[in-house]
């Protein structure tokens, strides 16, 4: 016959039950702690470890200082990639005083942006070219999703030749080079950057303008070398897309920037054709409708052994009248 437990025993066991209960579980928190605050410690160990490995390599790798010949080959480096990242297009300073009076298309053509060919700093660049910079990036079109520009005009390249007749640039003033105490280069100089679109409307009889804008922009450029190539590139002075056509994004800032350089107007023989194409998607150089436009900022020298003409209306009638005045002695027969 099974004995029945009384009332206070079942109490008493079920007391027992639970201090067990929680005796194991703060028993096992106990051990889980010591075994996570084990863990941490060898955790923190390694990283003390690893940070002291870290120091040890930074130190060792601190660069070296560079012999004499080593600064040469820094500076021979730094000088071939400043001339060839920045030196591109129409040349600034082409001689402006020489086209005065030509004809038209001849004045064109002499100052048309050649064709980009290859990047000329692959050989030069210790890192990957970004798709989207450059020459071959995605056209301004293509990024505004305007399908039928971007299908005729699908890179940058082909977009801006339709832009501007002209746009290039050059160093004027260096690229001079030192060296840092951490064996970097110190790049600085200034570059001249020309451009040309066909929005003059001024002309004087059979002459008629053409108005290029100039601008110099200082350069400050801080160059790193690894393995004999240029591995990073630290701009704090200009560094627009029109000064490193090559290795920056273009965008549609040109005309902006030049329109504060310097103008100077061409007189041309005959209305010049430029077969230029514009979506709206860029601000244009601004063309001098007079000679007194844009505050007087335009150079109009070429043009001062040139007679100023009437008005073609205003001209006829004063033809007329001389040669019923003078006969074939007028003067503008």
């Amino acid at each position: 016959m099974r004995r029945k437990l009384n009332k206070p025993v079942k109490i008493l066991i079920a007391i027992l039950a639970v201090i067990a209960l929680v005796g194991g579980i703060i028993g096992w928190s106990l051990w889980r702690q010591h075994v996570t605050a084990e863990k941490q410690a060898q955790e923190q160990t390694k990283q003390s470890q690893q940070r002291e490995k870290k120091t040890r390599k930074q130190k060792n790798t601190k660069p070296t200082a560079l012999t004499d010949e080593q600064k040469q080959q820094h500076i021979d480096l730094a000088t071939q990639f400043e001339l060839k990242a920045r030196t591109w297009g129409t040349d600034p300073g082409i001689d402006i005083n020489g086209l005065s009076k030509q004809d038209a298309q001849t004045v064109v053509d002499s100052l048309r942006t050649p064709d980009f060919g290859a990047n000329p700093l692959t050989d030069l660049i210790g890192f990957d070219l970004d798709a989207n910079e450059g020459p071959d990036a995605p056209s301004v079109l293509c990024e505004q999703n305007l399908e039928n520009g971007c299908s005729q005009y699908p890179t940058m390249k082909d977009w801006w030749r339709a832009e501007a007749l002209a746009s290039g640039s050059k160093w004027m003033d260096g690229p001079h080079v030192t060296i840092n105490d951490n064996s970097t280069m110190h790049v600085t100089g200034t570059v001249r950057t020309i451009l040309v679109q066909d929005t003059d409307t001024f002309n004087n009889g059979t002459y008629y303008a053409i108005t290029p804008a100039w601008r110099d922009y200082q350069i400050d450029d801080t160059l790193t070398v690894e393995n004999g190539k240029i591995s990073r590139i630290l701009s704090s002075g200009s560094n627009d897309w029109w000064l490193n056509p090559w290795l920056e994004h273009w965008n549609t800032r040109m005309a902006d920037s030049l329109a504060n350089g310097e103008r100077k107007s061409i007189p041309v023989n005959g209305k010049p054709t430029m077969n230029l194409s514009h979506y709206g998607v860029a601000p244009m150089l601004k063309g001098p409708a007079t000679q007194g436009d844009l505050d007087g900022k335009v150079d109009w020298s070429l043009w001062s052994d040139i007679p100023m003409q009437a008005p073609n209306s205003e001209l006829d009638a004063l033809t007329q009248e001389c040669i019923a005045k003078y006969g074939d002695q007028c003067p503008y027969v």
